[in-house]
């Protein structure tokens, strides 16, 4: 388990099996937010969301369900291993609030290779921690960025264009992250206590 200081942020599974990745994923959000991460209890798959029609589930309701929980810490990751849909487009990796305190990251086709079959652990492992940060980074207003191809920022449609994306920023969006964390009132680990 990640250092324990609720006000950070909370890594929740939803009927995950297994922590491996959880854990590489918590792992992955303290090392780049520079922030404490707790992996909080498994609840149950998010069954509230599914779209009996598209056979998927939507993300927004599961956002707001995390949203809204009394949790204290200041950011909620859900991890899920569900299909996720918004509306405008046929899947999503991820989503999250812009500006808010949740998001959502999907491992459900993270696991598979581009041309069809499992992808190894290690692509599985590093496609979820990639996505991780990307989402829980719009919490923090960050948008997508446009001013490095080198940046876990870049907009990511497919996993081929996942796969090409870093695990890091770039300067610009640390620097925007930074100025979040001023407009937030949230201090890093380097600044101090929360």
């Amino acid at each position: 388990m990640m250092v324990a200081r609720h006000g950070a942020i909370g890594v929740v599974p939803l009927g995950v099996g297994g922590d491996a990745v959880v854990r590489i994923i918590a792992a992955n959000l303290q090392a780049l937010f520079n922030l404490p991460v707790d992996i909080l209890s498994n609840l149950t798959s998010p069954d509230y969301a599914l779209n009996g029609r598209r056979q998927q589930y939507n993300a927004a309701l599961i956002l707001k369900r995390l949203a809204e929980s009394r949790d204290a810490h200041r950011r909620v990751l859900g991890v899920v291993n569900v299909d996720l849909f918004i509306p405008v487009l046929t899947y999503v990796f991820g989503e999250a609030q812009l500006g808010g305190r949740a998001a959502v990251v999907s491992l459900h086709r993270l696991g598979v290779r581009e041309n069809g079959g499992q992808a190894s652990l290690d692509i599985l492992y590093e496609r979820a921690a990639k996505v991780s940060v990307h989402e829980l980074a719009h919490t923090f207003a960050l948008v997508h960025c446009n001013q490095r191809p080198e940046c876990v920022m870049r907009a990511s449609y497919g996993l081929e264009e996942l796969d090409g994306t870093p695990l890091f920023f770039c300067d610009y969006c640390k620097a925007f992250l930074a100025e979040a964390y001023r407009r937030f009132n949230i201090s890093n680990l380097d600044g101090g206590g929360e």
